[in-house]
């Protein structure tokens, strides 16, 4: 849960170091084309150095939270001064019948709202805003002409657009995520974060299929750790999980490009390879002797014993896994730490 949660702040993090230029970039153009001076040029000038310094900030080690917490103050300071301004000073004081042009970034700030927030929270600190900004307007309706009050109802209904267009795009994005988590689990171990026997068998039956449709050759290696139980009954099994975990990373830094990796159950694994046995017999005494040779920490020295199988004429997914079965069996019965193929066999015992 941690690793998913750090990889979606990786992820926002890498989303604001786009927008945010974007976002500069364009308040920067506004300010040069539009005429604005005073405490509307202070407000703008302000906006646009804080999100500079929050692009900054994203490049440093500043938890992913404060550059968050900043831009949404930033914003909310920014949208209430624009609204008084533009109420006050714009619509009363100069008779212009719209806010301006900033209701422009009004989307940006309901959207910051659903990304640093969950689902309900970020729905009820956008009412909190658009409360805080009609209050502000309240006193101003009486004194404003039909047109005016029309712009405002129109910036206010867009706030609630804004958010009911964000909430319910959140919905469907969590909804979306958590489908495609299923999805990854229901083929994914748990515990190695390699391949399941779901997903192998997904595999074994397209294989043995386009074998049986063009000849194509692949190759089975079916191997299991030596006194594993042992490792367990001594070491406890926090050790024999952590063993488990070690072994995955190790064979799957030995692995070619193609080659397919899973968990069948327990302390037994699969290999899938696209090659005959001579080949798939190299693979797998490579796979051995790097176990053999790795520092398992307190487990001490793991071993496994191997067997291995090609597809043939008329196989099953069944038949392949049972040759390979029963030849992992025979490298039990010579000594274990060792590989048996049909007819190559090796290994030191």
């Amino acid at each position: 849960m941690d690793t998913e949660q750090q990889r979606f702040m990786n992820m926002k993090r890498r989303v604001y170091k786009i927008v945010l230029p974007v976002l500069t970039v364009s308040l920067g153009l506004s300010l040069f084309m539009s005429a604005h001076k005073g405490l509307l040029l202070t407000i703008n000038l302000i906006l646009l150095v804080g999100m500079l310094f929050a692009w900054l900030f994203l490049s440093t080690k500043l938890p992913l939270r404060v550059i968050e917490w900043f831009l949404l103050t930033l914003a909310g300071i920014y949208l209430l001064t624009m609204v008084v301004q533009g109420v006050y000073t714009q619509m009363l004081g100069h008779g212009e019948t719209s806010l301006g042009d900033f209701i422009v970034w009004m989307p940006m700030i309901s959207l910051l709202m659903f990304l640093l927030f969950d689902r309900w929270p970020a729905l009820i600190a956008n009412l909190a805003l658009f409360t805080v900004l009609v209050l502000p307007a309240v006193p101003a309706f009486p004194r404003l002409n039909p047109e005016q009050n029309e712009s405002l109802i129109l910036f206010y209904s867009g706030i609630v657009v804004y958010t009911s267009l964000a909430y319910f795009l959140h919905q469907l994005y969590r909804t979306r995520a958590e489908q495609n988590a299923m999805l990854r689990f229901a083929y994914v171990d748990a515990l190695t974060g390699i391949a399941n026997r779901h997903r192998i068998d997904t595999w074994l039956r397209k294989k043995v299929e386009l074998g049986e449709e063009t000849g194509k050759l692949f190759s089975l290696i079916f191997f299991d750790l030596d006194n594993f139980k042992d490792i367990n009954d001594i070491y406890g099994h926090k050790t024999g999980d952590d063993v488990l975990r070690q072994l995955s990373k190790v064979v799957g830094e030995e692995l070619d490009h193609g080659d397919l990796f899973g968990r069948w159950g327990g302390e037994e694994f699969v290999v899938l390879t696209d090659t005959g046995e001579e080949e798939s017999f190299r693979l797998a005494e490579r796979l051995r002797k790097a176990l053999e040779d790795h520092d398992f920490g307190i487990a001490g020295r793991v071993t496994a014993s191997f067997g291995l199988s090609v597809n043939r004429p008329g196989d099953t997914a069944e038949s392949v896994v049972s040759r390979a079965d029963e030849r992992m069996y025979h490298a039990k019965q010579a000594g274990r730490n060792r590989v048996t193929g049909r007819t190559m066999v090796s290994g030191d015992g």
